[in-house]
């Protein structure tokens, strides 16, 4: 399949594009608003061009679109409107909204559109759902902490402004954990939030963020970009039972996005969906969005 590749930070140059090389993918345009960097990336992967042109962009059967948070959506909808399937780097828009639109189009369109989150193909999946459907009303509790502090040069100053990221730590990281929840229980019927230490630019670094099912279950989950001890990992307590995954990306695939774009090309193949669907990843905003809302009340 001929892919096109928005973007040309970080994910791009270390995951997609080796990725789509490892499986034999023809990445053929690399676009981003510098068109000399965007250039000068394809350059050094042997992709035949790179440059700002839309038109070049839509000229694939699929896009990878990799932008910051804030061009995930206008990107995505502009290839879905030319007739390409469409992958999206997580969060799918965070608090910024405007993903149900890209549902709608890629259902309108016959098209794929799926978002990475990757993490539904390893193995913390399949034990979160073992032991968050086993009858019971679960206790979880969700802890992510990892320094990030990025300098004023640093290319990923952007994502400690909210208007481009779509929101801080939690839009963030936590969207990957957050989708791991929702994937196995579903929309919560309740989400307060508290956010602390925030960047000059607005984004908060740590989150704290609870939610409740209707089945009773119940997720404290605490993001912080923060010095200190590194930990990622998942407590779940339901029946009596206990589950522990730490860290939570134990048994995951060294280069996550290999199975994340075998599955996408085999959805695409098959006529399926994705592993992530456009509509699920919806879902992870509104949390996102509506934390936001309760941590700015909270603070008054």
């Amino acid at each position: 399949m001929r892919w096109a590749v928005a973007g040309y930070g970080d994910v791009v140059r270390r995951r997609v594009l080796p990725a789509l090389r490892a499986l034999g993918e023809e990445p053929v345009y690399v676009w981003g608003r510098d068109a000399g960097r965007a250039a000068r990336t394809a350059a050094e992967f042997g992709v035949p061009a790179g440059g700002d042109d839309p038109a070049r962009l839509t000229a694939a059967d699929a896009v990878y679109v990799a932008t910051p948070v804030a061009g995930h959506v206008p990107v995505a909808l502009h290839a879905l409107r030319a007739g390409c399937h469409v992958l999206v780097e997580k969060p799918l828009a965070g608090a910024l909204g405007g993903g149900g639109a890209l549902a709608e189009a890629a259902a309108a369109a016959g098209l794929c559109a799926g978002v990475a989150y990757y993490r539904r193909l390893g193995p913390a999946a399949r034990q979160l759902r073992e032991a968050l459907t086993a009858g019971a009303p679960a206790r979880v509790q969700l802890t992510f902490c990892t320094p990030f502090d990025p300098a004023p040069d640093d290319p990923g100053l952007w994502r400690t402004d909210p208007a481009v990221a779509g929101g801080g730590v939690l839009a963030d990281a936590g969207s990957h954990r957050l989708d791991l929840l929702l994937s196995v229980l579903g929309p919560p019927v309740r989400v307060g939030a508290r956010f602390g230490r925030r960047f000059p630019a607005g984004a908060e670094r740590r989150a704290h963020v609870t939610l409740g099912w209707a089945s009773g279950t119940s997720a404290e989950c605490r993001f912080a970009w923060v010095g200190g001890a590194e930990r990622d990992r998942i407590d779940v307590t339901a029946g009596g039972r206990f589950l522990t995954l730490d860290p939570l990306d134990a048994g995951l695939a060294p280069e996550p996005h290999v199975p994340l774009i075998a599955d996408f090309t085999a959805a695409v193949r098959e006529g399926r969906a994705p592993v992530c669907p456009v509509a699920d990843a919806v879902l992870v905003d509104d949390i996102v969005t509506t934390a936001c809302w309760a941590a700015r009340f909270r603070n008054g």
